[in-house]
């Protein structure tokens, strides 16, 4: 498996890990395509940016990525709980793993870190005539870039 899918599961298992507190909240790795089950929440990966970084000679790139999560509840406090949690664990480092190595991830080797940059909390209004059953949503993008240990 390459290293940017390992990316996107250390974020998986990153947003997962957060919430092994909470009964019948659905993690998954993709924007929800069936029936919304609440509370659900999503992670996405979006833009990838590869800059060549500005030394003379160095054909080293620098790679940011961008991640969604998607939170979808189904209620105002239960919305704002989830961001906020999310918002306070992405203060620290994202560790990535060698998830070639097995899973669950237990005991892996660690092969770098995401740090989180560009952090951005979006409330997303949904009008009630327009759904069957109301919920709340709220986004998080992030921007990180990784660093080898």
């Amino acid at each position: 498996m390459n290293l940017e899918t390992k990316k996107d599961l250390a974020v998986y298992y990153f947003t997962k890990d957060l919430f092994t507190d909470v009964d019948g909240i659905k993690i998954v790795d993709e924007f929800p395509k069936q029936l919304l089950e609440l509370p659900t929440i999503s992670i996405e990966a979006s833009t990838l940016d590869a800059s060549q970084l500005l030394q003379m000679g160095d054909t080293e790139r620098i790679i940011i990525r961008t991640w969604y999560i998607d939170i979808f509840a189904a209620n105002k406090a239960q919305r704002d709980e989830y961001a906020y949690r999310i918002l306070s664990a992405l203060e620290g480092k994202i560790c990535v793993f060698d998830y070639d190595e097995g899973f669950p991830p237990q005991a892996l080797t660690q092969l770098g870190c995401l740090q989180p940059e560009q952090i951005r909390l979006e409330i997303i209004r949904i009008l009630p005539e327009l759904v069957d059953k109301l919920y709340y949503r709220s986004s998080i993008s992030f921007t990180a870039d990784y660093n080898p240990t």
